[in-house]
Protein backbone atom coordinates (compact mmCIF):
# COMPACT_ATOMS: atom_id res chain seq x y z
CA UNK A 1 0.00 0.00 0.00
CA UNK A 2 2.01 3.14 -0.40
CA UNK A 3 2.07 5.72 2.16
CA UNK A 4 0.01 8.20 0.96
CA UNK A 5 -3.30 6.03 1.66
CA UNK A 6 -1.98 4.80 5.14
CA UNK A 7 -1.15 8.44 5.62
CA UNK A 8 -4.66 9.90 4.89
CA UNK A 9 -6.38 6.76 6.83
CA UNK A 10 -4.30 7.46 9.70
CA UNK A 11 -5.95 11.46 9.12
CA UNK A 12 -9.11 9.47 9.03
CA UNK A 13 -8.59 7.87 12.35
CA UNK A 14 -7.61 10.69 14.25
CA UNK A 15 -10.51 12.96 12.96
CA UNK A 16 -12.90 10.27 14.17
CA UNK A 17 -10.64 9.78 17.36
CA UNK A 18 -11.19 13.36 18.39
CA UNK A 19 -14.78 14.14 16.51
CA UNK A 20 -17.04 12.98 19.41
CA UNK A 21 -15.25 15.08 22.76
CA UNK A 22 -15.85 18.17 20.26
CA UNK A 23 -19.10 17.11 19.60
CA UNK A 24 -19.95 16.78 23.05
CA UNK A 25 -19.70 20.42 23.47
CA UNK A 26 -23.06 21.08 21.32
CA UNK A 27 -25.14 17.94 22.38
CA UNK A 28 -24.40 17.53 26.02
CA UNK A 29 -22.60 20.94 26.86
CA UNK A 30 -23.24 19.85 30.80
CA UNK A 31 -20.74 17.08 30.29
CA UNK A 32 -18.30 19.12 28.26
CA UNK A 33 -18.01 21.44 31.09
CA UNK A 34 -17.89 18.49 33.79
CA UNK A 35 -14.85 17.05 32.00
CA UNK A 36 -13.25 20.54 31.68
CA UNK A 37 -13.78 20.91 35.68
CA UNK A 38 -12.69 17.70 36.65
CA UNK A 39 -9.62 16.94 34.55
CA UNK A 40 -8.16 20.08 33.21
CA UNK A 41 -8.93 22.28 36.32
CA UNK A 42 -11.07 24.78 34.23
CA UNK A 43 -14.12 25.56 36.46
CA UNK A 44 -17.13 28.05 35.46
CA UNK A 45 -16.95 28.09 31.96
CA UNK A 46 -19.38 30.31 30.20
CA UNK A 47 -21.54 28.30 27.41
CA UNK A 48 -20.33 30.80 24.68
CA UNK A 49 -16.89 30.56 25.60
CA UNK A 50 -17.58 25.88 25.34
CA UNK A 51 -19.64 26.55 22.13
CA UNK A 52 -16.12 28.76 21.07
CA UNK A 53 -14.18 26.21 22.01
CA UNK A 54 -16.37 23.61 19.98
CA UNK A 55 -16.32 25.91 16.74
CA UNK A 56 -12.98 26.11 16.99
CA UNK A 57 -12.31 22.68 17.29
CA UNK A 58 -14.67 21.94 14.54
CA UNK A 59 -12.69 24.27 12.16
CA UNK A 60 -9.25 22.94 12.95
CA UNK A 61 -10.95 19.15 12.33
CA UNK A 62 -12.34 20.27 8.89
CA UNK A 63 -8.66 21.49 8.17
CA UNK A 64 -7.27 18.79 9.74
CA UNK A 65 -9.05 16.04 7.85
CA UNK A 66 -9.20 17.77 4.30
CA UNK A 67 -5.20 18.39 4.41
CA UNK A 68 -5.59 22.15 4.86
CA UNK A 69 -2.05 23.97 5.83
CA UNK A 70 -0.85 21.07 6.96
CA UNK A 71 1.90 22.36 8.52
CA UNK A 72 -0.54 24.70 11.08
CA UNK A 73 -3.44 22.46 11.11
CA UNK A 74 -1.71 19.42 12.38
CA UNK A 75 0.87 20.99 14.47
CA UNK A 76 -2.53 22.78 16.24
CA UNK A 77 -3.95 19.08 16.77
CA UNK A 78 -0.52 17.72 18.10
CA UNK A 79 -0.55 20.19 20.46
CA UNK A 80 -3.87 20.94 21.53
CA UNK A 81 -4.09 17.29 22.24
CA UNK A 82 -0.74 16.61 23.82
CA UNK A 83 -1.71 19.43 25.96
CA UNK A 84 -4.65 18.05 27.02
CA UNK A 85 -3.33 14.53 27.30
CA UNK A 86 -0.75 16.18 30.06
CA UNK A 87 -3.42 17.66 31.70
CA UNK A 88 -4.71 14.53 32.29
CA UNK A 89 -1.60 12.82 33.41
CA UNK A 90 -2.55 11.72 37.34
CA UNK A 91 -4.75 9.29 35.39
CA UNK A 92 -2.02 8.06 32.96
CA UNK A 93 -0.26 6.49 35.61
CA UNK A 94 -0.32 2.92 36.53
CA UNK A 95 -0.55 1.90 40.02
CA UNK A 96 -2.10 5.08 41.24
CA UNK A 97 -5.73 5.72 42.61
CA UNK A 98 -7.09 6.94 39.99
CA UNK A 99 -5.46 5.59 36.99
CA UNK A 100 -7.74 4.88 34.23
CA UNK A 101 -6.68 2.31 31.32
CA UNK A 102 -8.77 4.58 29.19
CA UNK A 103 -6.87 7.63 28.97
CA UNK A 104 -3.80 5.56 27.69
CA UNK A 105 -5.63 5.53 24.35
CA UNK A 106 -4.42 9.12 24.29
CA UNK A 107 -0.59 8.24 24.13
CA UNK A 108 -0.36 6.42 20.97
CA UNK A 109 -2.88 9.15 19.07
CA UNK A 110 -0.39 11.57 19.59
CA UNK A 111 2.39 9.08 18.07
CA UNK A 112 -0.20 8.97 15.13
CA UNK A 113 -0.22 12.43 15.01
CA UNK A 114 3.15 13.18 15.39
CA UNK A 115 3.66 11.02 12.64
CA UNK A 116 1.31 12.51 10.50
CA UNK A 117 3.20 16.12 11.31
CA UNK A 118 6.45 15.11 9.96
CA UNK A 119 5.54 13.14 6.78
CA UNK A 120 2.40 15.63 5.84
CA UNK A 121 4.52 16.20 2.80
CA UNK A 122 3.75 12.73 1.78
CA UNK A 123 0.25 13.34 2.44
CA UNK A 124 -1.17 13.90 -0.23
CA UNK A 125 -4.27 11.86 -0.85
CA UNK A 126 -7.23 13.70 -0.87
CA UNK A 127 -5.57 16.45 0.51
CA UNK A 128 -5.79 20.30 -0.11
CA UNK A 129 -2.86 21.99 -1.11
Amino acid sequence: MPVKYALFFTRVMITLFLLPWVMLRFTSPEAAKGIASKYYKVSALPDIVNTGIGVLWLVLLLAFITGFQKRISYALVLALHSFGTLMTLPFLIPGRENFNILFMAALPTIGAMLLLFTMRKQDTFLSLK
